[in-house]
């Protein structure tokens, strides 16, 4: 079923139904499996944006789906030729501290499969996500500001370390190991944004009392 801004939600027709390994890799689509975020504007001007999702194209359409499978009832399509721009990237969008900080590569790639491999599964993480995902915004932005600065540089510090172990963890075959490193990691994670949440105070302080004294001039 169509809908007014280009996208169409799968429905359950019998030739499309979950689990239907015939189809063709034209109506499959082909995609990476990884997690994406995708920003769509379509020509009648409306933007939307998908954070987290799994994309798959095919010759005509994009599909996009919260789950790898890409279920009927969870798959939305967009027509190709109904938008005006679809931008995709391979990074979350919510990833605010690491980018202001690390920028995109390496670190942000390795924190972003812990992100997903460990902290998301579980209650605890997915709390922790929840708030750092409330209060980083601005905390990301005053970082982002004053890249040279030496509380930006610390924190850059901790998320370049941060990255390093969550690389270790990944390649080491040793069960208690880790374990060990996923534990050690959460752990950094809340000491890291309150960390960031410092520098934030201590940069947003230093704005305001320049803004204050130049209006006083």
């Amino acid at each position: 079923m169509g809908t007014d801004d280009g996208s169409e939600t799968e429905g359950g027709s019998g030739d499309e139904s979950e689990g239907n390994d015939d189809r063709s890799p034209s109506e499959i689509g082909v995609g990476d499996g990884r997690e994406k975020h995708l920003r769509v504007v379509t020509k009648s001007g409306k933007e939307i944006d998908h954070d987290e999702v799994y994309l798959r194209h095919t010759e005509t359409e994009y599909l996009v789906s919260s789950d790898p499978e890409f279920p009927a009832a969870e798959t939305t399509r967009y027509r190709k030729e109904d938008l005006l721009l679809a931008t995709v990237t391979q990074h979350h969008s919510n990833c605010f501290i690491t980018t202001a900080t690390a920028g995109e590569g390496p670190t942000l790639d390795s924190l972003r499969d812990f992100r997903a491999d460990v902290m998301a599964p579980t209650p605890v993480g997915c709390a922790l996500l929840r708030a750092y995902e409330a209060i980083s915004p601005p905390i990301a932005a005053t970082l982002g500001r004053h890249p040279d600065a030496t509380s930006t540089a610390v924190v850059r510090g901790l998320v370049d370390r941060c990255g390093s172990l969550a690389d270790r963890r990944r390649t080491t075959e040793l069960v208690i190991t880790r374990t060990g490193l996923s534990v050690l990691l959460v752990a950094l994670y809340v000491v890291g944004v309150g960390l960031a949440a410092l520098a934030h105070g201590w940069l947003r302080g230093n704005e305001l009392v320049r803004s204050n004294a130049g209006g006083i001039n």
